[in-house]
């Protein structure tokens, strides 16, 4: 092996083996997931900043930082002894300043809702200098509280407060009046100070009405705005004047042309009524005529509209009546078996075809077999509000018509006076009537069919 090969693998042993016993570096994520007590020392200073606590105590705080910092960095490398050591002093230092910002709190209480109440009027936004230069005096104040020179610190106080709240008004001016003053400047640029100056000077009026409402009050911000549009609604309405006027000049009017004109603008709104307006009678006349025309047209399209809500009404409500007269037709049909009865829907009503009762031969005693079926006739009946209740019993043709009367009408009353004592119903409302064999739903000439006929029926009236 040649010198130079030798050399050549001697340095990439040498690299081999210092790549090898060299700590790798962590990043600051990886600390942060690694180290807990780092992580709580950033989450705290975190919360601190968001709660604005940080211009309250800014020598502490930037402190705290700093050891933050140096702790990340000697994590970095693993260096965990000096990690704690400086996680340890952090704290120490940020639990200070927690104080002193506390402390800060209590004596800059007032100046610190007055420059809430700016940020909340946008005066941070609008003038951020002043703003700024403000806020630099509140962390001077504050440097000197951590120091324990708090009457220095108190000496703050009154410039502070004056200054927040002095670009809280203006900001809240401009807000309220911003859109006004642009409208009057408009105005003045289209000369409306000459040609409709005094709706011009009663924009002015309202603009200064809105900024001394807000002088006196500052909570009145909706008073005040609404001077603020009154004052743009008669500056554009001064433009729109001088607009007119000076077409009129263009166009070399009269005094009869601009009187024409203005018989034919209100002749324009008048068209609808059908009627023309009497122009040869005084102008009060014919202004109090169009006037009453118009309120009787208002009157009658506010009694259609009425009317129509009202019929809308009723047919909602007819339709809200069929919704739950269906839902509750399909709650009860849901009740009963297939070969226990069919269910009608009879508008609002409901009738119950009953097959399923077994009376004795020849009698009306209820067997304990229908009771469940019973107890289903009363849930049905209940799923009405106050209803009205027919039990009617029917018969076949076998035994003769005077012997079958008298059967289906206790039967009837059987199954009647069950839904009153046992389900509830009041005396008053049932109603029970035997029909024998008059009303059949089948032949009678066949077995199945005379089944079919001797049934008991139940209509529950809910109209």
């Amino acid at each position: 092996m040649t010198n130079r090969l030798r050399l050549l693998c001697l340095v990439f042993m040498s690299l081999f083996y210092s790549g090898c016993t060299t700590t790798p570096t962590l990043t600051e994520y990886q600390v942060i997931e690694e180290y807990d007590e780092i992580s709580s020392l950033k989450s705290r200073l975190a919360e601190d900043e968001v709660n604005g606590l940080f211009n309250l105590a800014p020598l502490g705080f930037a402190s705290a930082q700093s050891k933050l910092a140096e702790a990340i960095t000697l994590a970095q490398t693993r260096s965990n002894k000096q990690v704690s050591i400086k996680v340890a002093e952090g704290k120490q230092v940020l639990d200070k300043a927690e104080s002193d910002a506390t402390l800060s709190k209590q004596l800059m209480r007032e100046v610190l809702e007055a420059r809430q109440l700016a940020i909340a009027a946008g005066a941070d936004a609008m003038f951020r200098d002043r703003f700024d230069l403000l806020d630099s005096k509140l962390r001077k104040a504050s440097k000197r509280i951590e120091k324990n020179d708090i009457e220095s610190a108190k000496k703050w106080r009154p410039e502070m407060l004056s200054g927040y709240s002095e670009i809280e008004l203006e900001a809240l001016k401009q807000d309220a009046t911003e859109n006004a003053r642009h409208d009057i400047a408009q105005a003045i640029e289209s000369e409306a100070d000459d040609f409709a100056p005094k709706t011009l000077k009663l924009a002015h009026e309202e603009l200064a009405l809105s900024v001394a409402v807000l002088e006196t009050n500052r909570t009145q911000r909706t008073k005040a705005k609404n001077h603020a549009l009154r004052a743009s609604r008669l500056a554009r309405r001064s433009v729109e004047i001088t607009e007119m006027i000076k077409d009129f000049e263009r166009r070399d009017y009269s005094m009869e042309d601009i009187i024409l004109w203005y018989q034919k603008q209100i002749s324009l709104i008048n068209e609808p009524t059908g009627e023309e307006l009497p122009f040869d009678r005084s102008n009060h006349e014919v202004v109090t005529i169009l006037r009453d025309k118009l309120v009787n047209i208002a009157d009658m399209q506010q009694a259609e509209l009425a009317n129509r809500i009202d019929l809308q009404s009723r047919l909602d409500a007819v339709e809200r009546e069929n919704r739950e007269a269906q839902d509750r037709f399909d709650k009860i049909q849901d009740l009963f078996l297939a070969d226990e009865a069919n269910v009608y829907r009879q508008g609002h009503n409901v009738l119950l075809e009953l097959r399923a009762f077994n009376f004795a031969s020849g009698g009306s005693e209820i067997q304990s077999e229908n009771f469940t079926l019973l107890d289903k006739i009363v849930t049905a009946v209940k799923s009405f509000p106050d209803p009205n209740v027919v039990v009617s019993g029917h018969t076949d043709s076998v035994g003769g018509a005077e012997v079958n009367q008298l059967l289906s009408q206790r039967r009837a009353e059987t199954v009647a006076s069950f839904l009153e004592k046992v389900g509830g119903v009041e005396k008053t409302r049932l109603t029970a009537i035997g029909y024998g064999e008059s009303r059949p739903v089948a032949n009678n000439e066949t077995e199945q069919g005379r089944k079919s006929n001797r049934r008991i029926e139940v209509l529950i009236i809910n109209e």
